[in-house]
């Protein structure tokens, strides 16, 4: 096997996470070291029992459609999928077998009418609800596929699935950024999201400008804090024992101030799936602004729904969560549950914690 193309083929794959070009020609290399006539991605959509088939090489459009609209179902592949682990093959021939397949009406009836005699699908990625495969099929005029024929195709399967893996990383990543970025610009005060050593991961326009003046020194542009600010994203982030909901006062020279608020920023938040480290998240509230309520703060900070956000504020009382759920009317049960998902949302594991936190949120929100 010509070993350039082999290089070619698994760079192209690697290429294709952001450029849909190259992951088309790398499939389109693979397909001809294969002496495939077509190949694809096909998506099972498992919970429906749909097929989807995408990012074909070689398209004939009455061939797919076809396949999506009617012969999928009858597919005697998905009999064997259940067998099939990531990177083993599913080989019509060998499978199947040649008699059960020129008297299958998946052949018959479809395959031979578009001149088809063979195909071979690896399983490249299975999901809860889903499973992809790349697949590809040989002529009429050609020979079935044969184990042989996978084991020198043996070579790309990992590269396919590190590569597939990669890229739906890359796309959820920049979905959730911009997501992200254009929900923090809906917030009524400047927020920020640093690593340890104060780089900055995200912020919106108010968050940017206080980022500014948050230097090394507790101070920039004529302000200064109550508090040695890259100690407290230190502490804030520390991977064993984060200190949670730390307050400092910001002053300038004009007597204008603000409430600066350092959270830990919790693993399971949904800022924080993007960086695999430790973060902590920011919160300025300058006086004179508009007021913010504690609840609307929760459900934009930690996305608490209305009923956790009812349930956080008793419990933040120092309300014992039995009499909590008797005054909001609802079972234990349900609270202790609500509970667990206020803590895993906001990073606490205690009721004093929750207190300690929300309590610090609310002043400096309140700018006292």
């Amino acid at each position: 096997m010509d070993q350039a193309a082999v290089h070619g083929a698994i760079r192209g794959l690697y290429e294709g996470i952001l450029d849909p070009g190259a992951w088309q020609q790398s499939l389109r290399a693979v397909t001809d070291m294969a002496g495939s006539a077509h190949a694809s991605m096909m998506v099972w959509d498992t919970v429906t029992d749909q097929v989807t088939v995408n990012e074909v090489v070689n398209p004939v459009t009455e061939l797919f459609t076809a396949y999506e609209a009617e012969f999928q179902v009858i597919d005697p592949a998905k009999s064997f999928a259940p067998r099939l682990v990531p990177g083993a093959w599913y080989i019509d021939a060998r499978d199947l077998g040649p008699q059960a397949m020129a008297r299958h009406p998946f052949y018959r009836d479809f395959f031979n009418r578009f001149d088809l005699r063979s195909y071979v699908a690896c399983l490249v990625e299975r999901q809860p609800h889903y499973e992809v495969y790349f697949s590809m099929q040989r002529a009429m005029s050609q020979e079935a596929f044969s184990g042989e024929d996978t084991r020198k195709l043996d070579w790309v399967v990992p590269h396919m699935r590190t590569a597939i893996a990669m890229r739906e990383r890359t796309l959820a990543l920049s979905t959730l950024a911009s997501l992200s970025s254009r929900l923090i610009e809906r917030l009524a005060f400047a927020l920020i999201v640093y690593t340890p050593d104060r780089r900055l991961l995200l912020a919106n326009t108010a968050g940017e400008r206080w980022a500014r003046r948050l230097d090394p020194a507790g101070k920039t542009a004529g302000w200064q804090l109550s508090r040695h600010f890259p100690d407290m994203l230190q502490a804030a982030c520390d991977p064993a024992t984060p200190l949670g909901a730390q307050a400092a006062r910001a002053t300038d020279s004009l007597g204008n101030h603000a409430e600066v608020l350092v959270l830990p920023l919790p693993p399971a938040h949904a800022f924080a799936s993007q960086w695999q480290q430790p973060a902590a998240m920011v919160v300025v509230h300058e006086a004179g602004a508009p007021s913010v309520l504690l609840d609307t703060a929760l459900r934009n900070l930690y996305a608490l729904t209305p009923a956790e956000t009812r349930l956080a504020s008793r419990v933040a009382t120092g309300e014992a969560l039995p009499e909590a759920s008797r005054q909001l009317r609802i079972r234990h049960e349900t609270a202790r549950t609500q509970l667990k998902s206020i803590f895993l949302k906001t990073g606490c594991t205690s009721q004093p914690q929750l207190t300690h936190l929300l309590t610090k949120l609310s002043a400096a929100l309140d700018g006292g």
